[in-house]
């Protein structure tokens, strides 16, 4: 896809927001995500992956999450890997977990200086006290456009849309689940540290989150 298409793409998704705003619950919610990832071989095939993402909601304290997600990665080359992971996610007070297996591929395109990445996520989602198996897919398209020569300041923007394949305890929906957008800044900081702060919004076709949304993210060489 042309980086003018893509963008374009990711502009039309914002135009709808405030038609869907309309007739929804909106409520308010503070995003922290922080990622640290490494090489487990020389050889470079292999890497593993941490993230760590609490969620604090303004209304309810009920509704607040951390979600602890490690991972492994296999890289099929530079721009492509396949991640194999598992998610746990608990309330404030860990008193509602969810258990998640997940798979990935991801895929990443560098036309004209631009980061383009597609990202597919398969999801077996299993909620505490419960024996159904939920699945859900979910696709995110993501741009990154350096500022300036030095390229130290990106504009990043992503679209993420959650699918349910089936509908039970563990996944509520099938079809539609709900989509995510964000606009934000990106600073490339020293020792392969990065920097995200921004917009993310979210809705589910009955509540409509709007977010600040931070992401500190470490990768470290081989």
């Amino acid at each position: 896809m042309k980086t003018s298409n893509f963008l374009c793409v990711l502009l039309l998704l914002l135009v709808p927001l405030p038609a869907l705003a309309q007739g929804l619950i909106h409520g308010g919610q503070l995003w922290s995500l922080n990622t640290l990832r490494g090489p487990l071989d020389e050889k470079g095939n292999w890497d593993y992956y941490l993230e760590i993402q609490p969620r604090f909601d303004f209304e309810d304290s009920e509704r607040t999450r951390v979600l602890i997600r490690p991972a492994v990665i296999f890289n099929l080359d530079s721009d492509q890997t396949l991640w194999a992971g598992v998610l746990d996610l608990a309330d404030a007070d860990f008193e509602m977990r969810e258990f998640r297996p997940w798979q990935q591929y991801q895929r990443m395109d560098r036309p004209e200086g631009i980061i383009l990445l597609n990202r597919t996520r398969l999801e077996e989602r299993i909620r505490q006290g419960e024996s159904d198996l939920g699945i859900r897919i979910r696709h995110m398209l993501r741009t990154q456009i350096p500022i300036g020569d030095q390229k130290k300041w990106s504009v990043v923007v992503f679209d993420e849309i959650f699918l349910g394949l089936n509908e039970n305890k563990s996944q509520p929906v099938r079809g539609f689940d709900q989509n995510r957008i964000f606009a934000g800044l990106r600073l490339e900081l020293e020792h392969q540290l990065g920097l995200e702060f921004g917009y993310l919004n979210q809705h589910d076709g009955t509540r409509m989150n709007h977010v600040p949304f931070v992401t500190v993210g470490k990768v470290i060489q081989r």
